[in-house]
């Protein structure tokens, strides 16, 4: 895998929420019976690598680390064939959270926005090439923070297939070359710290790495 590059075109982002049971029930969270679909804005991303800035007045921030997949055709009401062929690029991007605020949120029955789109609220990966990949079905992620394993999960773990997410969003909502979808999170997610040094890794290898700042 050594046809790394970063998408020149960004477009919308797509997030899963609960796709891993044992996330959901970490969040006492009940087990979703279809894919629970939310957005972050465009302008969260930010490279997840050297320094990322997190401001302090935010609150808690939560790490999700997640295997993202970029489009590279248009998709709507798609079948799981031509959504495989629609992948671009894999790659990993974490899904930060304002935990306080999202509780907030969800105890007045209100969007998740102000908790997940934020500045610098989706650092992403150096993306690999789709034609790399043997399959979706069996890709590893982990993340660790000044060297020790916080999070680790397969696609095999995951309550929605990869394609089954994407199709059935493209069942409700077009989808455009560029955008960008993020497939879920295992458990074990927690608060970043001042000075926290995080490895990202795809398949056992290390593909990002950065220092959280929070000023």
């Amino acid at each position: 895998m050594n046809s790394f590059t970063i998408p020149k075109t960004i477009g919308l982002i797509y997030c899963v929420g609960r796709n891993y049971a044992d996330h959901a029930k970490e969040l006492k969270n009940p087990i979703p019976k279809e894919p629970i679909i939310f957005t972050k804005s465009p302008a969260c991303i930010v490279p997840f690598e050297g320094k990322i800035f997190l401001p302090l007045n935010l609150g808690r921030c939560d790490y999700e680390t997640e295997i993202a997949v970029q489009l590279g055709t248009n998709l709507y009401q798609a079948a799981q064939n031509q959504v495989l062929q629609a992948i671009s690029y894999v790659g990993i991007a974490l899904d930060l959270t304002l935990r306080d605020k999202q509780n907030e949120l969800k105890a007045r029955k209100h969007p998740w926005d102000l908790a997940k789109s934020f500045v610098n609220a989706c650092p992403l990966s150096r993306f690999i090439k789709m034609d790399d990949f043997q399959e979706l079905a069996n890709m590893t992620i982990r993340l660790e923070i000044n060297g020790e394993v916080r999070q680790q999960g397969s696609t095999k773990e995951m309550l929605f297939s990869i394609p089954d997410l994407i199709s059935f969003i493209s069942q409700n909502i077009p989808l455009r070359q560029g955008d960008i979808i993020l497939t879920g999170t295992p458990a074990n997610v927690g608060p970043l710290n001042n000075n926290d040094y995080l490895v990202a890794f795809l398949n056992g290898q290390a593909i990002a790495e950065a220092e959280i700042i929070r000023t």
